[in-house]
């Protein structure tokens, strides 16, 4: 059986519907805020049913049980931030920009989403494992989705599986700023964020004969 982070991201590159369903996207909201405000484990398929305003029958017969509602709401929420990232990235020509300005939205994302930082604080035994020790599956796809995108960018400078080990190090970064989010520099300050990433990020990305002195 697939765990959770898998199932997220089968779900991410998943075909999404050019009409999404009206009922399920009233019943997603109604349970995002739900576990926003409660947690996941607190919350109940009743008090979602109420909060989406719809008969309990109806949830159940679109939803059979809360795993299955919460597996909707995160696959929904992974697609959300995907989308966001490429529109924050989109307006950028240069490529360090696109580099830089990624980090700083993956990183504001992170810790900005109510609903990861309510399940880190309240009920961590619930994703803790899918990021740590049981965290393979999700670092290697979003190893592989990051060195995607920055071979577009470094592919001439840069081999493959350098690339990948460039991914490697960025998403290991971003996910240890998620986790223990104290740091020596402050990044909730855009600009200093930005610094750190010029200065200690895209040198990594740089071929060897673009190397800065």
């Amino acid at each position: 059986m697939k765990n959770l982070t898998e199932r997220l991201l089968q779900a991410a590159t998943s075909p999404v519907p050019a009409e999404p369903d009206p009922t399920n996207e009233a019943i997603a909201d109604a349970a995002l805020r739900q576990f926003e405000l409660f947690g996941l484990s607190r919350s109940t398929m009743d008090e979602i049913s109420r909060r989406a305003k719809i008969a309990r029958v109806t949830l159940y017969r679109r939803f059979p049980g809360k795993d299955a509602l919460i597996d909707a709401v995160m696959q929904r929420e992974l697609r959300r931030f995907l989308a966001d990232l490429d529109d924050a990235v989109a307006p950028y020509d240069d490529a360090d920009d696109r580099f830089v300005e990624g980090f700083i939205f993956v990183l504001n994302a992170m810790r900005s989403h109510r609903l990861l930082q309510r399940v880190l604080e309240s009920e961590p035994e619930t994703i803790l494992p899918n990021l740590t020790v049981q965290g393979a599956p999700f670092l290697g796809a979003a190893r592989e989705y990051l060195a995607a995108r920055l071979l577009r960018d470094y592919g001439e400078n840069r081999s493959s599986d350098e690339v990948l080990i460039v991914a490697d190090i960025v998403v290991r970064l971003l996910l240890s700023f998620l986790l223990t989010p104290q740091t020596l520099v402050d990044l909730d300050d855009p600009d200093e964020a930005r610094a750190f990433a010029l200065r200690y990020l895209r040198p990594l990305l740089l071929g060897a004969g673009q190397r800065e002195p």
